[in-house]
Protein backbone atom coordinates (compact mmCIF):
# COMPACT_ATOMS: atom_id res chain seq x y z
CA UNK A 1 0.00 0.00 0.00
CA UNK A 2 3.02 2.17 0.92
CA UNK A 3 4.64 1.56 -2.63
CA UNK A 4 1.54 2.13 -4.36
CA UNK A 5 1.31 5.37 -2.53
CA UNK A 6 4.93 6.87 -3.51
CA UNK A 7 6.12 6.58 0.19
CA UNK A 8 10.03 5.96 1.21
CA UNK A 9 10.89 2.27 2.22
CA UNK A 10 12.48 2.39 5.72
CA UNK A 11 15.16 -0.56 5.85
CA UNK A 12 14.91 0.66 9.89
CA UNK A 13 13.03 -1.83 10.56
CA UNK A 14 14.81 -4.33 8.71
CA UNK A 15 17.32 -5.21 12.23
CA UNK A 16 16.36 -5.25 15.63
CA UNK A 17 16.98 -2.13 17.61
CA UNK A 18 15.77 -1.33 21.04
CA UNK A 19 13.25 1.46 20.12
CA UNK A 20 11.88 -1.42 17.99
CA UNK A 21 11.59 -3.67 21.14
CA UNK A 22 10.06 -1.24 22.71
CA UNK A 23 7.37 -0.52 20.59
CA UNK A 24 6.53 -4.24 20.63
CA UNK A 25 6.24 -4.18 24.24
CA UNK A 26 4.00 -1.36 24.05
CA UNK A 27 1.77 -2.63 21.42
CA UNK A 28 1.49 -5.55 23.00
CA UNK A 29 0.61 -4.12 26.08
CA UNK A 30 -2.18 -1.97 24.31
CA UNK A 31 -3.41 -4.89 22.93
CA UNK A 32 -3.32 -7.05 26.39
CA UNK A 33 -5.24 -3.95 27.82
CA UNK A 34 -8.14 -4.12 24.65
CA UNK A 35 -8.62 -8.14 25.34
CA UNK A 36 -9.46 -7.06 29.18
CA UNK A 37 -11.73 -4.29 28.12
CA UNK A 38 -13.88 -6.74 25.32
CA UNK A 39 -13.96 -9.21 28.18
CA UNK A 40 -16.19 -6.71 30.52
CA UNK A 41 -20.12 -6.81 30.83
CA UNK A 42 -21.94 -5.93 27.99
CA UNK A 43 -22.74 -2.13 29.30
CA UNK A 44 -19.64 -1.60 30.54
CA UNK A 45 -18.19 -2.83 27.34
CA UNK A 46 -20.25 -0.97 24.92
CA UNK A 47 -19.64 2.72 26.85
CA UNK A 48 -15.67 1.99 26.91
CA UNK A 49 -15.68 0.80 22.95
CA UNK A 50 -18.12 3.98 22.39
CA UNK A 51 -15.34 6.19 23.81
CA UNK A 52 -12.22 4.69 22.52
CA UNK A 53 -13.18 4.46 18.69
CA UNK A 54 -13.93 7.58 18.04
CA UNK A 55 -10.60 8.93 19.43
CA UNK A 56 -8.72 6.06 18.10
CA UNK A 57 -10.26 7.28 14.96
CA UNK A 58 -9.24 10.48 14.73
CA UNK A 59 -6.29 9.57 15.48
CA UNK A 60 -4.63 7.45 13.96
CA UNK A 61 -6.47 9.84 10.89
CA UNK A 62 -4.27 12.52 11.89
CA UNK A 63 -1.19 9.65 11.56
CA UNK A 64 -2.04 8.58 8.79
CA UNK A 65 -2.62 12.13 6.76
CA UNK A 66 0.53 13.20 8.24
CA UNK A 67 2.99 10.53 6.81
CA UNK A 68 1.37 10.97 3.63
CA UNK A 69 1.16 14.54 3.13
CA UNK A 70 4.16 16.00 4.83
CA UNK A 71 6.69 12.69 3.25
CA UNK A 72 8.78 13.47 0.69
CA UNK A 73 6.88 11.99 -2.40
CA UNK A 74 3.84 14.23 -1.03
CA UNK A 75 1.29 15.55 -3.72
CA UNK A 76 1.81 18.76 -1.75
CA UNK A 77 5.61 19.20 -2.58
CA UNK A 78 7.33 19.98 -5.44
CA UNK A 79 10.32 17.86 -5.35
CA UNK A 80 12.52 20.55 -5.13
CA UNK A 81 10.34 22.53 -2.75
CA UNK A 82 10.62 19.46 0.18
CA UNK A 83 12.56 20.15 3.47
CA UNK A 84 13.07 17.34 5.67
CA UNK A 85 12.18 18.48 9.38
CA UNK A 86 13.90 16.40 12.25
CA UNK A 87 11.32 15.21 14.38
CA UNK A 88 8.84 13.62 12.09
CA UNK A 89 10.68 12.05 9.41
CA UNK A 90 10.71 8.84 11.25
CA UNK A 91 6.89 8.89 11.28
CA UNK A 92 6.81 9.46 7.14
CA UNK A 93 7.03 5.83 5.38
CA UNK A 94 5.34 2.85 4.13
CA UNK A 95 4.97 0.52 7.04
CA UNK A 96 3.07 3.67 9.51
CA UNK A 97 0.91 4.55 6.75
CA UNK A 98 -0.06 1.68 6.38
CA UNK A 99 -0.57 0.57 9.89
CA UNK A 100 -2.35 3.92 10.40
CA UNK A 101 -4.38 3.47 7.55
CA UNK A 102 -5.49 -0.02 8.16
CA UNK A 103 -6.46 0.91 12.02
CA UNK A 104 -8.10 4.11 10.85
CA UNK A 105 -10.66 1.97 8.59
CA UNK A 106 -10.88 -0.95 11.65
CA UNK A 107 -12.03 2.02 13.79
CA UNK A 108 -14.53 3.79 11.87
CA UNK A 109 -15.98 0.12 11.17
CA UNK A 110 -16.47 -0.15 14.64
CA UNK A 111 -17.54 3.21 15.46
CA UNK A 112 -20.29 3.17 12.78
CA UNK A 113 -21.39 -0.64 13.96
CA UNK A 114 -21.42 0.86 17.67
CA UNK A 115 -23.34 3.87 16.66
CA UNK A 116 -25.94 0.99 14.82
CA UNK A 117 -26.11 -1.09 17.40
CA UNK A 118 -27.18 1.51 20.24
CA UNK A 119 -30.30 1.91 19.56
CA UNK A 120 -30.82 -1.62 20.11
CA UNK A 121 -29.30 -1.64 23.39
CA UNK A 122 -31.28 1.24 24.18
CA UNK A 123 -34.70 -0.74 23.47
CA UNK A 124 -33.68 -3.63 25.26
CA UNK A 125 -32.46 -1.68 28.29
CA UNK A 126 -36.06 -0.02 28.10
CA UNK A 127 -37.43 -3.54 27.85
CA UNK A 128 -35.75 -5.24 30.78
CA UNK A 129 -36.88 -1.94 33.19
CA UNK A 130 -40.20 -2.31 31.99
CA UNK A 131 -39.72 -6.21 33.19
CA UNK A 132 -38.26 -4.76 36.56
CA UNK A 133 -41.45 -2.80 37.33
CA UNK A 134 -43.87 -5.22 36.41
CA UNK A 135 -42.16 -7.59 39.54
CA UNK A 136 -42.57 -4.78 41.74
Amino acid sequence: MGEAMGLPHVRAFDTPSAPLAFLGVTLAFWGFSDLIAVSQPEEIGNHYWSSQAPIRLVLFFVLAVYSYLFSAKSPMYKTSGYISSSWGEGLKNRVLFTWAFVEMITWFWIWTTLREERRDMLIKAQEKRAQEEDRL
